[in-house]
């Protein structure tokens, strides 16, 4: 597969073409791999709220932003889909995140969230719409691990109707929603006993599902 190289805050960033992209047909796929692993950060005039919440996304789904949001595309800059740098993620002087060995994350469509037993109805077995998704993983002290996906939907329709599937599916794993403050986010102990915190972003047809997970005790 061909990939384009372009060098960025000196992290050279490696991505699949665009035609590549678009030929992956209805369960279109993208991951964007970094030397080393490291994620390049966000570079947005302005601040990004991650979170769900007023001022994030209402409760039917639909986007409700401040006025002091950018009008630009706070994922893609210059072309490059940009990814949070560990530093970045949330509870980083905590965890001190580390790049995984592996590059490049495996596939998770939206709503499924958390590891493989800690939220099992989020994973519904159905088809997912058209997509293209890039996401990036770390991994902290005590089995803590930090992931964000970037999901591009055709149309705000249907990225606001993902996100109303993902908020059900939060609710339905016994997380619960902290809207107060600049960077609301959900949070709780899931089926598997692990400790869960995520935050959502969309803007348009695009969505930023930031977790953190923190492997619990069972019994």
């Amino acid at each position: 597969m061909a990939e384009v190289e372009e060098l960025l805050d000196d992290v050279t960033v490696r991505m699949p073409s665009g035609a590549e992209l678009r030929a992956r047909g209805e369960r279109r796929t993208a991951r964007r791999r970094v030397a080393g692993g490291v994620a390049v950060a966000v570079a947005v005039t302005g601040a990004l709220t991650w979170g769900v919440a007023s001022g994030g996304i209402g409760g039917d789904g639909r986007e409700v932003r401040p006025a002091a949001t950018p009008t630009a595309n706070p994922f893609k800059v210059g072309g490059v889909v940009r990814l949070l740098s560990p530093e970045l993620m949330p509870q980083a002087a905590k965890w001190r995140w580390k790049s995984m060995e592996e590059e490049v994350m495996v596939d998770l469509p939206l709503p499924k969230v958390g590891g493989d037993d800690s939220c099992p109805g989020s994973d519904p077995g159905r088809k997912a719409p058209s997509q293209v998704q890039y996401g990036t993983e770390y991994y902290g002290d005590k089995g803590a691990t930090a992931r964000q996906r970037v999901t591009e939907y055709d149309s705000e329709s249907v990225a606001a109707d993902e996100v109303s599937l993902l908020r059900a599916a939060l609710t339905e794993c016994g997380l619960r929603e902290h809207a107060a403050g600049p960077d609301p986010y959900w949070s709780g102990t899931t089926e598997s006993s692990s400790r869960l915190r995520v935050s959502v972003e969309r803007w348009r047809g695009w969505v930023s599902v930031v977790e953190i997970e923190v492997e619990g005790r069972r019994g």
